[in-house]
């Protein structure tokens, strides 16, 4: 049958027969992504979810998320001058795990502020946790390590903001290189930052400053807010991601929301990711911490049946 005689059923007959085959070979490479578990990957449990600032006296809570199964624990970076490197060091070693750390600038150290000193100061607290991170024995420096969270202009980031980031981040990253860290920057949703809200922009970061020692984090969270198709994101971003927060839609346990975890995996599996994967929530009892972030009602049934249902979940997946 020629072209001009192809009748209007024939067309549909055979563009349905197109998608049938297309759909086909899409399926048949997922299920062959799946069937290839993650390799090297590590699960790690950010400790937010019990406390808002890690002292000398939660080391503890490093024993209990070893005993749990997982791999790593993540310090949240809030107060530098309660953290005690040497026994949060000591007590990771005895419990046979590794580590990252969870890090925020706080009000008055932005690395993307128009004032040049409060800059300065800001790339300092970068370089202060990366020297911390590397003291405890950790590897990885991850957050949205260009402003505070939630210090909104009321505009869209400028050039001049975008400019002082790359020069930042660089003098950052050049630090870490020497401390044996990495840096990951993470995207945020639009709510809590205007200066980072895509992995498409953390990507260009990423290539701007044009340093080995820093790469991007994505949160499924921010994600599940901000992309259009997150695992679309996690592709693009390939080798340049560093950090990976496993964070339900809710902020509840991994795999009782909407975020698309299998396609997410599958991603994962495609670019051959081999870094952490790390749960963050939130410690829903301290006040000040749900204000923080916005948590108004009860997202879970306990922190540690979060994390040993979520740890249990991710394990499927991968």
């Amino acid at each position: 049958m020629s072209k001009k005689q192809m009748t209007r059923r024939a067309l549909m007959e055979t563009g349905v027969t197109a998608v049938a085959a297309s759909s086909l070979i899409a399926g048949q490479s997922d299920a062959a992504a799946k069937e290839r578990p993650l390799e090297n990957v590590r699960f790690g449990l950010n400790l937010l979810v019990y406390t808002a600032t890690f002292s000398a006296d939660q080391v503890h809570l490093i024993q209990k998320v070893a005993d749990m199964g997982y791999d790593g624990v993540e310090i949240p970076f809030n107060d530098l001058g309660v953290l005690d490197a040497k026994a949060t060091g000591r007590a990771r070693e005895k419990a046979g795990v590794g580590l990252t750390s969870c890090c925020v600038l706080l009000p008055g150290t932005s690395v993307t502020s128009t004032d040049s000193a409060e800059r300065k100061i800001g790339v300092e607290r970068v370089k202060r946790m990366a020297d911390l991170t590397a003291e405890m024995g950790g590897d990885t420096v991850a957050g949205p390590l260009y402003a505070p969270v939630r210090e909104l202009t009321g505009r869209a980031r400028t050039a001049d903001e975008w400019k002082w980031g790359v020069e930042g981040l660089r003098a950052a990253a050049e630090h870490a290189e020497k401390a044996g860290v990495i840096l990951a920057i993470e995207p945020l949703n639009r709510f809590e930052t205007h200066f980072l809200n895509i992995t498409e922009d953390a990507i260009k970061l990423v290539k701007a400053v044009n340093h080995p020692n820093l790469k991007l984090q994505i949160d499924t969270f921010h994600a599940n807010i901000e992309e259009r198709n997150t695992p679309a994101a996690i592709r693009a971003a390939g080798p340049l991601l560093g950090h990976f927060h496993a964070s339900e839609s809710d902020r509840g346990v991994p795999g009782t929301g909407q975020v698309p975890w299998e396609q997410c995996f599958s991603a994962l599996r495609e670019i051959e990711y081999s870094g952490w994967i790390t749960i963050e929530s939130f410690a829903t009892g301290i006040v000040d911490l749900c204000a923080a972030a916005c948590i108004w009602r009860p997202i879970y049934k306990s922190a540690d049946d979060l994390a040993v249902k979520g740890l249990a979940f991710l394990k499927a997946m991968a």
